[in-house]
């Protein structure tokens, strides 16, 4: 497609990362949207690249986080990485080197299972149920297609 740039997109949801085509002429619509946000804020990912992610993103309910070498704060949701240069059709980075700086976790629930019993007249019987959950945090592996 001609005038578009080529982004590199991480999606934690579904441990992908890929190539996306963006176009030139609406591309802050066009980041927004292969985010799927509203408000899309950027960090410096190194001297020749721009992270994009949802500026809104760090609420209450998330699921999954990623965090950026380098950088303290965790993101959330899809996260476009683009050349800073606005003449440069592609990262000039490979994405492995890319995706290489990313830890990508989400949390999970555990059942605690408890299992009791009572005998009668000789028969036991056995009854089991989920006492509580535990919760625990877990890195996901992000694929490359």
């Amino acid at each position: 497609m001609i005038g578009c740039r080529i982004a590199y997109v991480l999606d934690p949801y579904l441990a992908v990362f890929r190539q996306s085509e963006l176009s030139n002429r609406t591309e802050r619509a066009a980041i927004e949207a292969e985010i799927g946000c509203e408000a899309a804020d950027s960090i410096r990912y190194d001297a020749d690249h721009t992270l994009f992610f949802d500026d809104g993103g760090l609420r209450d309910g998330i699921t999954h986080y990623t965090m950026l070498e380098g950088y303290p704060d965790p993101l959330v949701g899809k996260l476009v990485l683009l050349h800073s240069d606005f003449s440069e059709q592609k990262p000039t980075l490979s994405m492995q080197r890319a995706l290489a700086r990313f830890q990508c976790y989400r949390a999970v629930m555990d059942p605690i299972i408890k299992t009791s019993s009572t005998v009668k007249d000789d028969l036991t019987n056995f009854i089991t149920g989920v006492s509580e959950f535990k919760l625990r945090i877990e890195q996901v592996v992000i694929a490359i297609r």
